[in-house]
């Protein structure tokens, strides 16, 4: 499979693949956080370039919505996307923060899909964005009013309804009710937008196939333990190779 690009829900979206040579492989499609991009500071294109030895890996950007349910019928385009392209193969998502609460959300609603991997992904969304945030400008949103972000990654409009949009997802219920696909969740300790204890949760919610790492100096982008996250994805995604 090579790269290929796609008209979604709303807008074109560029797929860049890095193929298995393994043949009926499966797929691993990549979800990206709250204003990252597919490419995660270099540590996205990189696991997926050591990943590519046990399965055929696809990353793309969401079209600049940060808004959850848009981000889930964006993914679940990209995913019907792969599905035309490479028929009856196991598809598994893995989701960083936010884009792992996406793939949770979709992956609940199609019991196709072989796995998950949520990299600092949260439990509480709220919670989450008031620390992302800061209270003033979270209370500013939640008050109605649309905040304008600029900084290193460039300038964003957030709208109120990015708030009461995650209020329409119960993430502890999609847990608890979550039948026999295995969940490998990994999570920094040293986190400071997502804290830890919402890994744990997660964790604890899920009843079977489950596996937990916490890394002790981690922080939001694992900035310092990338290379030991992407061992334990590798070591994991073997037994779909």
């Amino acid at each position: 499979m090579q790269n290929f690009t796609f008209t979604g829900p709303y807008g074109a979206i560029e797929c860049i693949v890095n193929s298995c040579a393994k043949a009926e492989a499966p797929v691993l499609i990549m979800a990206h956080g709250f204003r990252g991009s597919r490419d995660g500071g270099g540590r996205a294109i990189a696991l997926a370039g050591r990943a590519r030895q046990y399965v055929n890996v696809v990353r793309f950007n969401f079209n600049g919505s940060q808004i959850l349910s848009r981000q889930i019928e964006e993914l679940q385009a990209v995913i019907a996307a792969v599905r035309k392209r490479l028929p009856d193969r196991k598809i598994i998502l893995l989701g960083r923060s936010l884009g792992g609460a996406a793939s949770l959300l979709t992956a609940a609603q199609d019991e196709s899909i072989a796995g998950l991997i949520l990299w600092a992904t949260p439990n509480n969304l709220r919670e989450t964005f008031l620390q992302a945030l800061g209270q003033e400008q979270y209370k500013l949103l939640d008050s109605g009013v649309t905040l304008h972000l600029a900084d290193e990654r460039g300038k964003l409009a957030l709208t109120p309804d990015f708030l009461t949009d995650i209020d329409k997802y119960d993430i502890d219920a999609v847990l608890r009710s979550w039948q026999q696909r295995p969940v490998l969740i990994l999570h920094g300790a040293a986190d400071e937008t997502v804290n830890v204890e919402q890994a744990r949760r997660n964790f604890a919610l899920l009843n079977v196939h489950k596996e937990l790492h916490i890394f002790p100096q981690g922080d939001h982008s694992f900035t310092c333990c990338s290379d030991e996250a992407g061992e334990i994805i590798c070591r994991w995604l073997q037994q779909f190779a």
